[in-house]
Formats: C-alpha cells, structure tokens, sequence
C-alpha cells in the first residue's frame, strides 16, 4: 500500500480535515481547537497552552459558561429563525442542522447537558413552543420582532374586515328577500271588496236555516250581478292609490339605506382613526409607576415569590420595575418580562398601560373570560366619557391605589 493511498491514515485524516466537522467530543471550547483522534486530544489536554488556559477559566468558571450559553442559545434561535421561522421542526433536526458549522458553540461548555434539556429551557422562558412526542421533541420559534407583530396584526385586521364585509352582505341580502317575501304576500292575499247593490236597490238576505232552492238562486244571481256592475273609475283609482303607497314605501326604504350607509361610513372612519392612534400609543415597554403586578418568573427566589402581587413603585430603562411586594413588603428589581398585569374586579378603577389611551385611568365595566378582554370607560385625557370595548388584559392594570 502507497504512502497516500485510499485507506491510509495520512489519507483519512486529509480527507476529515477537508470536510471540516470532526467528532465533537474531540474538540476544546476553550482553546477552540478541534483534534482529529482521541490521542491528539488527549496530547493537547496536557499541553502547556491548554493547561494556561484552564488556569484562567478556572479564576472565573460561571462567568465563561454564562457566556457560552448566551453564545450557544442565540445562535441556535438565530438558525430557528432563518432557516424554518415559526414553522414546527423537530429539535434533532435543528440541532443538525446548527452542528453542520464547525465554528459553532459546543453544547459540553454550556450549562446544558442535554438537548432536551435546553429545549425545555426555551419552552420555559417562552421563546418557543415545545412539546413532546413519540418521535422525540419539537420546537417552533416564536417570533417577537415588532415588525413581523405588526405584520401580524394587520392580517388579524383584515381577515376581521373580510368576515364584518361578508357578515354586512349577509344581512342585506336577508332584509331584502324578507322585504319581497313581505310584498308578495300582500300581492297573493286576496283583500276584503265593498259589497256592491244593483240597480233596483234589491236587499240581500242570508239565511242560517234550511235553504230553499228558489232562494239558493236568487241568492247567487244577485251577487253575480254586483260583480259585474263594478265601476271602472273606482278600480283605476284604487290602482293608482296602491302605486302611490308603494312609491312611498319605496322612499322610505332609500331613505333608511341611505342613513345606514352614512353611519357605516361613519363607523369606519372612526374605527380606522382610533387604530391608527392606538399603533401610535402602543410600545414595547408597559410597565409603569403605581400599578399592581404580579411575579410570573419561578425563577425569582426560586419560587418563593411565583404569584406574588407587588406594587412598581420605580422603572429604569424602561423595561426594569423595583417592585414592592404587598404581602412580605419585599423589594424586588424584575424585568418587564417577568411580571403580569393584575386585573380587578368590575367596577374598580384601572390604568390602561398600552394601547390607545395609554396613561389614562379608566373604570372597569366589565370581563370577558372567555376571549381575555375587557370593557372600559375612560376617566381621563382626550377620550374621556368614552367606552372601549374588547381591551386585552395586557393593556390595562389594577391601580395601587384602589
């Protein structure tokens, strides 16, 4: 066999490093070198550069695993992203997929184990949904870019103005078919006729008895005369009074169409002005000053203050509340992210933190459980007096003071 032949050492470790990614567990995070065998690996492991640079990790180990855990987990959501979006994907795949790059961040220098494990941490923490099959676990992004919300939320707006259009046509169409239906059967009812007398003033007479034949024949040939001693003018100015009366209803009903177009326009213009105000008022930051939240994260004093309600009583950055908490009178510094609007009982005062009318005060009228929104008037600011109805709960928030 040849110096470079097929099956050569020389030969497959060339071939290795052509392909670039080589068995991971024969790669240092620290000294970012990838070894082709587990004897390089074990000489570079006792070498005097990778023992300097063990020295230094171990000064500070939680502060370089922090670190490569961030490194990992947001290239690892950036190849969710890019490659499958909010599509669901099993996790294995992904993870392949995220490998197949041989400058990437191993999953040994992480604070995770396992695969599993860190897919779970991302169902926790929210940044995707995932669950677990027979095949093994799946994960979907989830996307919080402000412009694919707002993307979002217009499709959300038109598919609901498709179905208000096809709802509109819907009930036209019915008042029209019961406004014919109505019409015909006035035209089919057959309408009581003024009795008409003949000529020589001859008195009808009924009879509840036994009729005679002699007088079942007269009976008959009176009315049949009367029938046809009619008069013409009289039966064309009926005539013309129902045309007249159907011209009028026929008016009227323009009439209302014609007021009911105007209101829908009106409707429209309003409903399209308040959007256009609450896209201008709706932020990413929500919390604020004097509200009551409550602690979602079970992470924060490792559960011992899950679910508990505190008022803000300072923000920094926006985004970071301090937070007293009314039961123990504890005070915390959270992120928005952790904490949650509380929302009161119908009647009690509330703070609309996002949204249209945001920074206004507003009493709660009532809760809709089943679709997570509720109904408000407003107490303050420009839009005072006036009644939102269907707010998401995470607009609005209970008031400490209340």
């Amino acid at each position: 066999m040849g110096k470079h032949d097929f099956l050569t050492p020389k030969a497959i470790g060339i071939r290795m490093k052509a392909k670039g990614l080589q068995k991971l567990r024969w790669f240092c995070q620290v000294c970012q070198k990838q070894c082709r065998d587990e004897n390089g690996f074990k000489c570079h492991t006792t070498s005097e550069a990778h023992q300097r640079q063990m020295l230094i990790v171990a000064n500070n180990p939680d502060k370089f695993m922090s670190g490569y855990s961030e490194m990992f987990e947001e290239a690892f959501l950036e190849n969710l992203r890019r490659r499958h979006g909010t599509k669901r994907m099993r996790a294995t795949h992904v993870y392949n997929e995220y490998i197949s790059d041989k400058l990437h961040v191993h999953m040994n220098a992480t604070q995770w184990t396992t695969l599993g494990g860190f897919v779970q941490y991302l169902g926790r923490t929210g940044k995707c949904v995932v669950d677990e099959t027979e095949k093994g676990w799946h994960i979907q992004y989830i996307d919080r870019d402000p412009k694919a919300i707002a993307r979002q939320q217009e499709l959300e707006k038109k598919k609901k103005a498709e179905l208000d259009h096809e709802e509109r046509n819907r009930l036209f169409i019915e008042r029209q078919l019961k406004i014919a239906s109505g019409k015909e059967g006035a035209d089919t009812q057959q309408q009581p006729t003024k009795l008409r007398r003949g000529e020589n003033g001859e008195k009808i007479k009924m009879s509840l008895g036994m009729k005679k034949e002699g007088a079942k024949k007269e009976t008959v040939k009176t009315a049949a005369f009367g029938a046809k001693g009619s008069s013409v003018f009289e039966q064309e100015g009926k005539e013309r009074r129902e045309a007249e009366s159907e011209d009028k209803h026929s008016n009227k009903r323009h009439a209302v169409d014609a007021i009911m177009e105007e209101n829908e326009r009106r409707k429209k213009e309003n409903s399209r002005r308040l959007e256009e105000e609450s896209k201008r008022q709706r932020k990413e930051n929500w919390v604020t000053t004097g509200i009551v939240v409550k602690v979602m994260n079970k992470k924060v004093g490792d559960g011992a203050y899950y679910k508990c309600k505190g008022v803000v009583k300072d923000v920094e950055d926006k985004f970071c509340a301090t937070v007293e908490l009314l039961d123990s009178g504890d005070v915390l510094r959270l992120d928005q992210d952790d904490l949650e609007t509380v929302i009161p009982k119908p009647g009690r005062k509330v703070k609309i933190v996002n949204g249209l009318g945001r920074g206004c005060t507003a009493k709660l009228l009532d809760i809709s459980v089943d679709d997570f929104c509720a109904r408000i008037r407003i107490d303050s600011g420009s839009h005072r007096g006036e009644v939102f109805d269907r707010v998401e709960y995470e607009d609005i928030c209970r008031v400490a003071d209340e």
